[in-house]
């Protein structure tokens, strides 16, 4: 029974979940395929997946049991509308992002425009809750806003993390070689960038850390701020800095594999893929009272300060982190492997699909 994974806004750190999804799939005995926007196909270097980039190719897949959307878009509607009304198909619909407040966005710093997308967003979210026969929240805080908020429009959700599959070629942690502190995805009002470029202004000026660099690793532009406080601490030799272009998996999975600490002490999230990828290559993270949530083990996977702007407080954290660093990066590798791996949540994944389950299923 074909089965499709589709996301068709294209976002370069979302292909780990459409890859896990795939062979979760593949391995329940499904025959998936990707369906995504075209710029995904570059990622797919060793054309490892079956997938097709526009609508008129799914006639040929013939019948669609299953379709796992990933992130909304306008043409998730219409594809959404043809594949359970004209096909049939069975729809689950992976809520990222359930709308916050706007007094907690503004807080998070974001502006009015930005806000104000937002909410447009989450209109396009509303057909795609009402059409999907089943919804997965990716986190406590999500699943909480959504029996707040969304529970009216589908009364069908669950909670269940964000899936990968484990990227760590050769399960080799390497722990003598994470030689960086890190600030990996996005640059957003949310995720503090601005109190990372801080911290590490701090800690180059005092010496601290020393044998570490700093790593920032973003598609994102830096802002005018933030970029001449790093062109001043070039000279140091501690900073790198990759930004302005998209980078391919293997790209991001090398600046994981070397960071020994990873930058999650946000203003504001429902859950981050940040979080697992660098679980994924047991790298702590530091993240913050204002964002705590029930995947980082105080002191066990990462360090939770209760001050994000206390360069002071973070450098300390960053410092404990390395000096156990063996220890923290079994313990990530542990969680990573017992949450988010896409091999422990395939009873769960499976069980939403109901009476759309394969012959494959349906005989073991």
């Amino acid at each position: 029974m074909n089965a499709l994974i589709v996301s068709l806004n294209f976002n370069p750190g979302h292909f780990s979940h459409l890859a896990a999804n795939y062979r979760l799939f593949a391995e329940c005995g499904y025959e998936p395929c990707l369906y995504v926007h075209p710029r995904f196909s570059a990622m797919d270097e060793n054309n490892a997946y079956r997938k097709v980039t526009a609508p008129g190719e799914l006639k040929a897949l013939g019948k669609i049991g299953a379709a796992v959307f990933w992130f909304p878009s306008l043409e998730n509607v219409l594809e959404m509308f043809r594949l359970r009304f004209l096909r049939g198909t069975r729809l689950i619909y992976v809520f990222h992002e359930p709308f916050d407040s706007v007094a907690n966005y503004h807080r998070s710093g974001f502006g009015l425009v930005k806000i104000a997308k937002i909410m447009l967003i989450n209109l396009v979210n509303v057909p795609l809750l009402w059409m999907a026969h089943e919804v997965i929240l990716p986190s406590s805080a999500s699943y909480a806003l959504y029996k707040k908020k969304y529970r009216w429009l589908n009364a069908s959700f669950q909670r269940i993390p964000l899936l990968f599959d484990d990227e760590l070629s050769g399960g080799e942690l390497a722990a003598d070689a994470k030689d960086c502190i890190s600030y990996i995805g996005t640059v957003a009002a949310d995720h503090a960038f601005d109190r990372f470029v801080d911290f590490v202004a701090h800690s180059v000026g005092q010496g601290l850390l020393p044998g570490k660099s700093f790593l920032i690793a973003t598609r994102s532009e830096i802002p005018p701020r933030e970029r001449e406080t790093l062109q001043g601490l070039a000279p140091s030799g501690r900073v790198i800095v990759q930004c302005g272009r998209p980078m391919s998996t293997d790209e991001i999975n090398a600046h994981y594999r070397r960071s020994a600490v990873v930058w999650n002490a946000y203003h504001r999230s429902n859950q981050s893929g940040v979080l697992p990828k660098a679980f994924m290559f047991g790298s702590a993270v530091i993240s913050s009272t204002r964002t705590s949530n029930e995947f980082v083990d105080d002191r066990v996977t990462g360090i939770v300060i209760r001050d994000n702007s206390d360069v002071a407080e973070i450098a300390a954290a960053v410092s404990e982190i390395c000096a156990d660093g063996p220890r923290y990066a079994q313990a990530c590798r542990a969680k990573f492997l017992s949450t988010f791996y896409y091999r422990s949540k395939m009873k769960e994944f499976i069980d939403l699909l109901g009476h759309q389950k394969p012959r494959a299923l349906e005989e073991s």
